[in-house]
Formats: structure tokens, C-alpha cells, sequence
């Protein structure tokens, strides 16, 4: 049934009633659109309205919320900016081998940060994301994390939609009362809903560190499904990433690592329905409201294992410097002295063929058995990576082709794409990137036109 309402003191001693959460197996404000961020299953439901990634001018509010949370708004100008949102630096980052956690998502950077934010005092709790259960450790299970050693139990990553604004609930409780400083770790349309309620939190200061994030599977289901079209042993992958040497990486529990060519995909017409409804509405990729995003897609090729490989950063304001210093300081950080190279292919030919797989597989085009034989796939994937976008430019055709792909998934789509790629809900980077692209986007949305995103 429902679940009780928290009451909560107004000023001047008042006692007023929160909004209760939506009871379990309820159908969320955004329907089909949701991302599962958790907020509806707290007392700030009442805000969902302005809050939600996906609700009414949803990502467009980033334009805005940008100026109120860095001090700033992005500069259209500055293509840095232009891709990365506001950045004080990006620069490459890593963790020194030896100060790497036993127990990491990936490279140890994040799970490093949150330990020190606790170890330090900066932060009465960190909130996280966990595993169901042992036995099912890609399933999401966020919580407030009040010891290093809590986080480090945390360790590995959940590839799915996660409720991380859940645990905020927790907060209004006599147990959560004492948290006043907190660290939340999450991804883009978790801290947009975060922001729109943070005045709300009655914290003393709140730090973000942000993912990049781009095309989670909706629900353990799928998750599985992607997998087995992956992988040879499914039932033995604890992790998985793109990377830029143009492959996916797949960790398992007995230590090994498979990477498959993307083109590669054993049944790609079976992933169809994979990807959620909200990925391809997403225009975030980078974590714009974030203090600090981190992340691989920026960092050049090094051809290691992906848990050892450098990643970047942009440092976003005067907390996410702040975070970064904290452990460079001490010298279990390495950051580099400017931005990453780039290089490689002009990545403007190369996008309009990636497209087209991408958006058959989001309409249901895709046919089975589709795609180049296992020798060939792994040609291409070398060459890609040897000559084509590498470093910046290999994150920029990332955010290029995430972005145009969710335009004309949008657009094509008609009244049932709910104008999520029209002013004011297309937040002015993505509508700057279409303009580089606007003949290839009419043609994509011709072509898709009249379908709808399975």
C-alpha cells in the first residue's frame, strides 16, 4: 500500500504535512519517458513537475540551472564548452597503481574520492550505488554510505537505471537527520532532479560528482539480453564498457576480459527494446550540472585493461576543484597539466554511418544476422581506432552522434516524440550541435519518419 508520509517542521515551528511517494508499482508522472532517478519514490514528488528530466521543458532547463550551480552558463562560443558544459579544466586523470581500491567500479577514481571526502570529514555520508544482492551484482541498490568502508563495499557497476534520489528520504528521518554535508554520485537526469530539489534538502553544503552516461538498459531483462549478444559467458559479467579502441570490454568474475568489436553484436536485432525510453530523450551525456563529471571517453586509447586506463575530468566549479585536490595532494592522483589530445579522422563524415544502425535498432529495423563476419569486424574496430577520432575528438563524435540519434528519435516520431527535441526543451548545446548537422538530421527524420522508438 502507500507508504506514510514524512511530517516535516515549518518555519516558525508549524508542522506540515510532505507529499507522500508514489505506492510501489505506480505508473511515474513521466510514463514511458522515465528514468527511474527515484525522486517520485520520495516526499519530493511535489516538485516533480519542475524537477523531472522529462517533464515539460525537462533537459532544457539546463541552460539556466547551469548559471544558478556553477555561477556561470556554458559558453556556445568556446568549443570546449560547447561539448563539455562549464569547465574551470578537463584534463586527464588517474589513480597511482598503488592507491587504486582492491574493490572499484573501474579505475578507482570516483571510489577514491568518496572515501577521502569521508576520511577527511568534508562529508557525513556518501550516496552510492550498491548491489541487490551478491548474487545479482549488476541490480542497482543506491544508498547513504557513512564509512570509507561502506563505499568500498559498494565497488563494481550496475549498468541499469537506478533509483539514486531514493535514499534522499532518508534525510527527513530522525536517523538521517545528523547528515548535513553530503556526496552525491549519479548521472545526468538524477542531478538535474537533485538541483531542482537541493533548497529543499536542508544540507549544509552538497557535493556532486558525475558519470558520463549514455544508453542504460531498462531493466534487468535486457541487461541480460544485451550480455548474450555480447558475450560467449554472460552468466559470468560483473561489468561492461564502450571504450575507445572501439570495442565493448567485458569484465567477469573469474578475471577475464572479453572485448567485442561493436560491430560484432552476435544478434544486434535482439538489443532492439534494450536501451530505455529515456536514454533516447537524454541531452546530458556529460553530466552538465555535476561539480565534477568523470569519465573514460575523453581520455586517448592506451590499449590496458579498462580498470587501469586513464580517464578525464572536467572540473567544474570551485567543489569539483576541491575534490580533485584532495587526493592529488596527497599524491594518490594524477591529473594531467592540460586537456587531452584529439586528433584523428574529421569525426563529421564518420557520424551519419553510425546513425543509421543506431536509429534501426531504436525504431526496430534492425535485421537478424546483420553486420561483417568476427575477422572483419575486428579490422574495422583496428583501423577506427588507429586512424578515426581519438581523445576530445573521439568524446565529441560520442556526444554528436548520442545527440543527433535522440533528435531524430524524437522528431520522426512525431506527436508521440512529446516535442522533446523543439524549443525550449532541446537545451541550446544540443540545438548548436544540430546546426553543424542539419541536412544529415532532415534526413534521418525522413527516413524514420512515422515510426516509433520500440
Amino acid at each position: 500500500g502507500p507508504r506514510r508520509a514524512l511530517a516535516a517542521v515549518a518555519p516558525g515551528g508549524a508542522e506540515r504535512k510532505r507529499p507522500k511517494p508514489l505506492p510501489e508499482g505506480s505508473t511515474y508522472p513521466a510514463k514511458e519517458l522515465c528514468s527511474l532517478c527515484g525522486l517520485c519514490d520520495t516526499s519530493h514528488i511535489g516538485k516533480v513537475k519542475e524537477a523531472c528530466a522529462f517533464l515539460g521543458e525537462g533537459m532544457g532547463r539546463i541552460d539556466h540551472m547551469e548559471g544558478v550551480v556553477h555561477g556561470r552558463g556554458r559558453n556556445l562560443n568556446d568549443e570546449l564548452e560547447l561539448y563539455f558544459g562549464v569547465a574551470e579544466a578537463v584534463r586527464p586523470i588517474r589513480m597511482v597503481p598503488e592507491a587504486r581500491p582492491e574493490k572499484r567500479s573501474w579505475t578507482g577514481v570516483v571510489t577514491s574520492i568518496a572515501c577521502e571526502m569521508l576520511r577527511s570529514g568534508r562529508v557525513d555520508a556518501v550516496l552510492c550505488v550498491g548491489s541487490v544482492s551478491p548474487d545479482r551484482p549488476l541490480e542497482p541498490r543506491p544508498l547513504l554510505a557513512r564509512t570509507p568502508e561502506e563505499v568500498l563495499a559498494c565497488g563494481g557497476v550496475k549498468p541499469m537505471l537506478s533509483p539514486n534520489l531514493k535514499p534522499l528520504e532518508e534525510l527527513q528521518t530522525e536517523a538521517g537527520r545528523d547528515i548535513k554535508r553530503l556526496l552525491f554520485i549519479g548521472v545526468g537526469c538524477q542531478v538535474q532532479a537533485l538541483r531542482a530539489i537541493e533548497s529543499d534538502l536542508g544540507l549544509e553544503k552538497l557535493y556532486v560528482l558525475g558519470t558520463n552516461c549514455v544508453d542504460n538498459p531498462r531493466d534487468s531483462e535486457a541487461l541480460q539480453r544485451f550480455l548474450k549478444s555480447a558475450s560467449d559467458t554472460p552468466e559470468t559479467a560483473i561489468g561492461f564498457e564502450f571504450m575507445q579502441d572501439n570495442r565493448i570490454h567485458v569484465k567477469h568474475n573469474d578475471g577475464r576480459y572479453e572485448k567485442i568489436p561493436v560491430f560484432s553484436l552476435k544478434d544486434p536485432h535482439t538489443c532492439t527494446g534494450v536501451i530505455a525510453k529515456s536514454c533516447y530523450a537524454c541531452f546530458d551525456y556529460v553530466n552538465a550540472l555535476s561539480d565534477l563529471t568523470v569519465g573514460y571517453m575523453g581520455a586517448p586509447w592506451e590499449g590496458v585493461k579498462m580498470t587501469e586506463h586513464s580517464q578525464y575530468c572536467v572540473i567544474r566549479n570551485e567543489r569539483g576543484r576541491e575534490m580533485v585536490e584532495l587526493l592529488a595532494n596527497k599524491g594518490t592522483l594524477e591529473l594531467g597539466d592540460s586537456e587531452p589530445a584529439g586528433g584523428g579522422w574529421p569525426r563529421e563524415g564518420l557520424i551519419g554511418g553510425v546513425l543509421k544502425p543506431e536509429l534501426d535498432l531504436a525504431f526496430g529495423r534492425r535485421a537478424p544476422r546483420e553486420g561483417p563476419p568476427r575477422w572483419l569486424s575486428e579490422a574495422l574496430s583496428e583501423l577506427l581506432t588507429a586512424v578515426g577520432p581519438r581523445g576530445l575528438d573521439f568524446a565529441r563524435a560520442s556526444i554528436d552522434r548520442a545527440t543527433l540519434r535522440n533528435i531524430v528519435c524524437a522528431r520522426a516520431q512525431g506527436a508521440k516524440g512529446r516535442g522533446r527535441a523543439d524549443a525550449p526543451v532541446l537545451p541550446a548545446h544540443a540545438a548548436a550541435l544540430e546546426e553543424r548537422y542539419s541536412e544529415l538530421v532532415e534526413d534521418m527524420v525522413r527516413r524514420y519518419e512515422g515510426g516509433e522508438v520500440v
